[in-house]
């Protein structure tokens, strides 16, 4: 029984410890203008657009069991992620970021040029008594970056 509680307490405190030092989701642009003279083959008016970065990262323990990740639920009421963090929720994924990036994408009124996704994960796991207890979590990082190109305006 004593067994129990102390695995019970560690995973607990396994648990607050990614809460607190998770990542949230977030969206990052680049300054106005800093594409200017940039040629992006393939995009025509790249040059007057903007990039776009979104992150979010996600904790899991026995790697399948979502503790928290970044919130990336679309937010209607400011046009933007909720960003922040998710509590029990899988939001680390390519469809999420997919959604979030083509989303601010429409909100702007741009197309995406150069679209970038990059992912790594990450084990606890070492040679110690803290390394084995480390192996039954897991983490995963996601991004995607692109250009945001701003439509033409074809109305007459």
């Amino acid at each position: 029984m004593k067994r129990i509680k102390t695995w019970t307490a560690l995973a607990g405190l396994a648990a607050l410890l990614a809460a607190m030092t998770s990542g949230c989701a977030s969206v990052n642009y680049s300054s106005p203008g800093m594409l200017k003279n940039v040629t992006v083959n393939g995009a025509k008016g790249a040059e007057h657009g903007q990039t776009v970065a979104i992150t979010t990262s996600g904790y899991y323990f026995l790697w399948t069991i979502p503790l928290v990740s970044g919130d990336l639920r679309w937010d209607s009421a400011t046009g933007e992620i909720k960003g922040g963090t998710s509590l029990f929720s899988d939001q680390v994924g390519y469809s999420e970021l997919q959604d979030a990036l083509h989303k601010i994408a429409e909100r702007r009124n741009c197309d995406l040029a150069e679209v970038y996704f990059d992912n790594s994960d990450c084990s606890y796991a070492d040679v110690s008594y803290a390394g084995l207890i480390g192996a039954f979590f897991g983490s995963s990082h996601m991004n995607v970056s692109a250009i945001l190109v701003p439509r033409k305006n074809t109305s007459k």
